[in-house]
């Protein structure tokens, strides 16, 4: 029988996790139903893939009260647009104004997430489902406020999803491209640490990467006019020119630094040396890359000295071979083994959810 699937998408990293799920689903002799809230490029990267949806809402920063506020606002008006609809299930990566609107309006509700020291008690009070990468500990997650009846586990990494290196091969672009993603200020986890951390590391890039050239991808809209200052004052700083799918420009990267998130990850899980520099808690999953040698923690000042070592040697000069423990991007044959294959962690996410429909 033919159902109706509800995906939410509220940022921009969401657009190419959900791609592959959308042909999937309507394979299966289902119809898809796109809503969007206006978030980094998250409309720009949907009409780029020429995919309908309907947008809903724009970025709830400021305090936690206005949070919840523009929250509960944004479920009320997803309500509203959706409610004389059948939908059979509601489909997000830690949307919580979906799951109030799907609890609301009695559908079922299955959410993904990855990184468990977000708050998780309105996800574990409301969700029909929760599904996590396996590298996140049950425990923390049960001690968090999600029970264990709804936890729902799949292997290797979300990246896998959309991601696999035995095809999305790298081919780095000359002169070399180092990405760098300002950390997520407006999330209820940015913390002090990660600024600090952060402006640290562009005057290292600005001193120590002429070589290469140097790409900020910007979070937030306001964030333009300051990175704009950047580019002004140094030659080998750069901007996107417009809406660019990751993919692409992980390709071409060098080096991908970034404040944690999906970015660094999709770096580590495809081979490319990826560094993060978030300071708030140390999530399973980046636990378990960083065990992989495939992604490199700056925690503190002594680490971001060490982040020369990283970056491409300047022409004429040869780069010092890092040691492979120090190799994020080094694909040996035990991470091989440790990184399941993409596949797999494709056909088991659609298995496990097709259990919904």
């Amino acid at each position: 029988m033919s159902k109706t699937v509800w995906i939410d998408l509220e940022n921009s990293p969401h657009v190419p996790f959900f791609l592959p799920w959308i042909p999937r689903i309507r394979e299966a002799g289902h119809d898809v139903v796109l809503t969007a809230r206006d978030l980094s490029q998250t409309h720009e990267l949907l009409r780029l893939h020429g995919l309908e949806f309907e947008p809903v809402g724009g970025h709830g920063g400021g305090s936690k009260l206005l949070k919840a506020s523009r929250t509960l606002g944004r479920a009320h008006e997803l309500v509203r647009r959706l409610h004389r609809r059948k939908i059979d299930l509601a489909l997000g990566h830690g949307s919580r104004a979906q799951v109030v609107a799907a609890w609301w309006m009695r559908i079922p509700r299955v959410t993904l997430l990855d990184y468990e020291y977000v708050s998780l008690r309105l996800f574990g009070l409301l969700s029909t489902k929760v599904f996590f990468p396996e590298s996140v500990p049950a425990a923390v997650l049960i001690a968090r406020g999600i029970p264990r009846r709804k936890l729902v586990f799949y292997p290797g990494f979300k990246e896998q999803a959309y991601l696999d290196p035995e095809v999305d091969r790298p081919q780095p672009a000359e002169p070399p491209l180092i990405l760098i993603r300002p950390p997520a200020r407006r999330a209820h986890y940015h913390t002090e640490k990660s600024e600090r951390l952060y402006q640290m590391i562009v005057e290292k890039l600005a001193t120590e990467a002429t070589n290469a050239q140097v790409l900020f991808l910007p979070r937030y809209a306001d964030e333009v006019g300051e990175l704009k200052r950047l580019v002004k004052r140094y030659p080998h700083f750069s901007l996107p020119e417009g809406p660019e799918p990751a993919r692409d420009l992980l390709l071409k990267a060098s080096l991908v630094i970034s404040g944690g998130g999906t970015m660094v990850r999709e770096a580590a899980v495809l081979g490319i040396p990826a560094v993060s520099f978030f300071g708030g808690p140390v999530g399973g999953v980046d636990r378990a890359l960083a065990g992989m040698g495939r992604l490199e923690m700056l925690r503190d000042e002594t680490d971001v000295a060490r982040l020369a070592r990283r970056m491409p040697p300047a022409p004429g000069r040869p780069g010092r071979e890092p040691s492979p423990s120090e190799s994020p991007g080094a694909s040996t044959p035990a991470q091989e083994h440790t990184l399941p294959q993409a596949r797999l962690v494709r056909d088991v996410l659609m298995e496990r959810l097709s259990t919904y429909l």
